[in-house]
């Protein structure tokens, strides 16, 4: 665990023409397990990081000591120096811990020796706070109406030429009056069965059930002289094999 002798105090103003600053507790990220996010060597862990400074305003701050790489914030220090970076929630308003990750190493030594940064606020990076930051928000919530107009319209073209495709697709799923569809290229392999098509084959079934019931009244009889023929041929078969069987025996068996 680190002690409070390891930290270098840096002073972090608002504004360049403020008399009193904020105080940030840095020191260099020294860990025996290398971390990928956290190269040694070249990343500064600062801690009491005020919850008003985002990661671009505190990427200014310290680029007075050369080229950043990267900066992460955390809502609380890692476990360990070497665990991996947690991305904290934008929205979370409070005291955070950041990571700073320089480009060269020589500039993480020359921000512990000067002990000096740039201001977070300036007229060419701006940094919103309080009213001004709520104000900004709450403008930004409300939409621009020609903007809007025009994502409705897009919604709007794009709707109707989705309605335009699906009634020419029911169109050509059109049923007969016998029941059949015809079948294009977009409409192969879909089977459109509908409540008037079930009622006319239901219809025409019906009236051919009395047809179908006289012919049922015969197919006993169709049945038995099935029966009768495929007797006759067995019979036959083996009147036949029979009579081969003589003819062997007469030794007058003449295949070709």
């Amino acid at each position: 665990m680190s002690s409070a002798d390891e930290f270098t105090a840096i002073d972090l103003k608002y504004k360049e023409s403020d008399t009193h600053c904020h105080q940030l507790f840095a020191k260099e990220n020294a860990s025996k397990a290398t971390c990928k996010q956290k190269p040694p060597g070249r990343t500064l862990y600062v801690l009491n990081v005020p919850p008003y400074a985002t990661e671009q305003a505190l990427q200014y701050a310290f680029s007075s000591a050369g080229e950043i790489e990267r900066v992460v914030l955390q809502e609380k220090p890692s476990s360990k120096e070497s665990a991996p970076i947690e991305r904290m929630d934008k929205d979370v308003f409070c005291f955070k811990v950041a990571y700073v990750v320089f480009a060269k190493p020589g500039a993480l030594r020359k921000l512990l020796k000067t002990k000096s940064i740039n201001a977070l606020h300036t007229e060419e990076r701006p940094l919103l706070t309080g009213v001004d930051k709520w104000t900004k928000a709450y403008h930004e919530r409300i939409p621009n109406p020609a903007a809007l107009q025009q994502e409705i319209d897009q919604y709007m073209e794009s709707y109707d030429r989705k309605i335009e495709e699906q009634k020419a697709a029911e169109s050509n799923n059109a049923v007969d009056e016998d029941g059949w569809v015809t079948v294009s290229k977009k409409s192969s392999g879909v089977f459109a069965q509908t409540q008037g098509v079930v009622k006319r084959l239901e219809k025409k079934l019906y009236e051919g059930q009395s047809e179908k019931e006289l012919k049922n009244f015969y197919t006993f009889q169709i049945r038995e002289s099935k029966k009768n023929d495929i007797i006759s041929l067995r019979k036959k078969y083996d009147r036949d094999l029979k009579k081969m069987e003589q003819i062997k025996k007469a030794k007058r068996f003449k295949p070709y």
